[in-house]
């Protein structure tokens, strides 16, 4: 059961990211628009670095001796909250301002309900939940603090912004960082749930 659905999430996963990618290059050649500007703007999305890190530990996991970080515990674990939180915020903060049709509403399901969905369940069930410390809930900060970072230089560059909560344009420093810090503060409580719940379930 490991097995089939580690490689199902990489399959999935991986298609996934490949269709979005596809679908903005489509997009933009049939726009007349930059793609590599549209490319850059793929990878602007938080949905899209923890997709990718979900494929990536999914990879490691099937590959066994390949990408060995990504096998770490605290990465799993961390790569657990990340894509939880892509899937919770999408459903009740994003989903509600765009009605995808056709290849893209599959894009969206498969990006933030599928692949949110069988990560969860691999990592509930089956994941190493032994060697993880409350420490762990700072350090696991990192990556949303350097997705926060990039995504306001890159509005700076772009006057764009991927997300209403981080759109400088229309609130202003002040207000985005008060989002970006509530935010952080939620990325913290959710690393000691994660932990707790570890030390619950752990594999024995």
């Amino acid at each position: 059961m490991k097995r089939l659905i580690t490689t199902t999430g990489l399959l999935i996963g991986s298609f996934a990211l490949c269709l979005q990618l596809y679908l903005i290059i489509d997009r933009a050649i049939a726009e007349h628009q930059s793609v590599a500007g549209e490319v850059w703007r793929f990878f602007s999305y938080m949905t899209i670095w923890s997709n990718i890190l979900v494929t990536l530990c999914f990879a490691a996991l099937v590959f066994a001796d390949t990408l060995s970080f990504f096998k770490s515990p605290a990465v799993q674990a961390g790569t657990f909250i990340y894509i939880l939180v892509v899937g919770v915020a999408y459903h009740f903060l994003l989903a509600h301002i765009w009605s995808p049709t056709g290849l893209q509403y599959v894009a969206d399901v498969l990006l933030h309900y599928a692949i949110p969905a069988i990560y969860c369940s691999y990592w509930l069930v089956f994941a190493d939940k032994a060697k993880l410390s409350y420490t762990y809930c700072f350090t696991w900060l990192i990556y949303p603090f350097v997705y926060f970072i990039y995504a306001l230089v890159r509005g700076l560059i772009v006057h764009s912004y991927p997300y209403p909560f981080i759109d400088v344009t229309s609130f202003g420093y002040p207000i985005v960082l008060r989002n970006s810090f509530i935010l952080l503060i939620a990325y913290v409580l959710l690393g000691f749930g994660t932990v707790a719940l570890s030390r619950k379930f752990k594999n024995t």
